[in-house]
């Protein structure tokens, strides 16, 4: 009878641990910082570079872009996945007339793209933009795969024939992605 309560005791006992692990292991924070994979990113447009920016007192190391520009980062996408950036403009172009910066990111198999979210920034016209702006996005749908994320700007538009890239200083602040 004790030999039976002591199995039944030790089954519990690994039932919880493993049940404990999976579960802290489910939930752990585990991140992609597309900022470590800027080397191998693929870059087009102009030239790009990353820096620490402060917008309204809120320091990001982000990735200065040109006005129309695109970055691709390859990356598995973990299960949960989240793309995190914050977007914003180069205080030095607040103040500078144009009709602002045309952000947007998607995801590629290398066959498709599916356009993950778009947002335009204009500080000149509307002083509320004088600040980082976050966008969070979810990856669940492609969890597991190998994918491309990219991250586009345009000069103000969604067209490239309507582009006015004055004052165009485009920020895309600390991409990562996270697991939820």
């Amino acid at each position: 009878m004790k030999t039976n309560r002591a199995v039944l005791t030790a089954v519990v006992i690994l039932v919880v641990a493993v049940t404990g692990w999976w579960m802290f292991r489910r939930g752990s924070a585990e991140r992609i910082d597309l900022l470590t994979l800027y080397d191998q990113a693929v870059k087009k447009g102009g030239d790009f570079a990353v820096i620490d920016a402060t917008l309204a007192g809120d320091t990001k190391r982000a990735i200065s872009a040109p006005a129309n520009g695109r970055i691709v980062f390859r990356v598995r996408v973990p299960d949960d996945g989240w793309f995190k950036v914050s977007v914003g403009v180069k205080p030095e172009a607040w103040t500078t007339e144009g009709n602002g910066v045309f952000f947007y990111a998607g995801v590629s198999d290398g066959r498709a793209f599916e356009k993950l979210f778009d947002q335009t920034v204009n500080p000149f016209a509307n002083p509320s933009e004088r600040r980082w702006i976050p966008v969070t996005v979810d990856l669940s749908a492609y969890a597991g795969e190998e994918m491309e994320i990219i991250l586009n700007t345009l000069g103000g538009s969604t067209t490239a024939t309507a582009a006015d890239v004055r004052g165009d200083l485009p920020l895309w602040g600390a991409p990562e992605i996270v697991r939820r």
